[in-house]
């Protein structure tokens, strides 16, 4: 299962080489957020992820370089694309917004106009990079993106992928994962990318905990999120869905190795069937 790996940040050098030396050792794929600028890090993951011959993503800073105000940000969209090409990044991840969208049926239209100018920038400025641009699920549930993929496609704006998030989708929809994964199939199905970022939470806010500690908690088995499936069973699900995809744990960089582990054997135990711990 090596197409489950990690997401770092650019943050601190001593902080993410161990995770970077694992990425490379067992070539897994890695997500790296340009959220801090802290250069020692950029330095070394500029020295480090090029030449490793892997499946390298980026995270834009979502806060200022989400769709609906990136025609507003051009040179500093301009300078995160340029920073991922140097970490030989294939894609980039953003959001819609940084908040929620209206909810308004008579803004739909509004709406959608500022979506497809925001993608149609965002995905030329990307290719002039060559890279890719997938989007990623916040407040909304499967319905809107449902919605939102058709409708662009449909103004025939193409390039656009999808990165799903497994802790955004419990906190800030009340659909089901199977709801989820059937749109997902759907959007795979039309030749868009799929991307994965998998943690737990308590579906109060987006914790990013580790599958170590939402077991301490008591938060791993079946809920109204996951429905019949415990989280290990929901995770080995995506995994045979969507083998080709990456996914990648957003977890404390502290817990990311063991948490990998972890959750890799657990996996393997419910696809045997059983409940083994190791």
């Amino acid at each position: 299962m090596t197409n489950f790996g990690f997401k770092i940040v650019d943050r601190s050098r001593s902080e993410i080489e161990p995770l970077v030396a694992r990425t490379l050792e067992e070539h897994r794929p890695i997500e790296v957020g340009l959220y801090f600028g802290d250069s020692g890090a950029l330095d070394f993951l500029e020295q480090q992820l090029p030449s490793g011959g892997l499946k390298v993503a980026v995270h834009l800073d979502h806060m200022r370089l989400s769709i609906l105000d990136l025609e507003r940000r051009e040179p500093a969209l301009r300078e995160q694309l340029t920073q991922a090409r140097r970490l030989g990044a294939a894609y980039v991840i953003t959001h819609l917004s940084p908040y929620p969208t209206p909810a308004r049926p008579e803004l739909r239209e509004p709406l959608l106009e500022r979506i497809c100018s925001g993608l149609r920038h965002a995905i030329a400025l990307s290719h002039d990079h060559g890279l890719g641009v997938h989007i990623e699920n916040t407040y909304d549930g499967p319905a809107f993106y449902r919605w939102l993929h058709r409708s662009v496609q449909a103004r025939g704006v193409d390039g656009v992928h999808v990165c799903f998030d497994l802790g955004h989708a419990k906190v800030w929809s009340t659909d089901h994962l199977q709801g989820w994964l059937g749109l997902l199939c759907e959007l795979r199905d039309t030749a868009r990318g799929l991307h994965f970022h998998l943690h737990a939470n308590r579906g109060l806010s987006d914790e990013h905990l580790s599958f170590i500690q939402a077991e301490r908690l008591g938060i791993t088995a079946a809920d109204g999120f996951t429905g019949s499936l415990d989280y290990y069973q929901a995770l080995a699900e995506i995994a045979e869905r969507f083998p080709a995809a990456a996914k990648v744990f957003e977890v404390p960089a502290a817990e990311a190795e063991d948490n990998l582990d972890h959750v890799l054997n657990r996996i393997a135990a419910a696809r045997r069937g059983g409940d083994e711990r190791p």
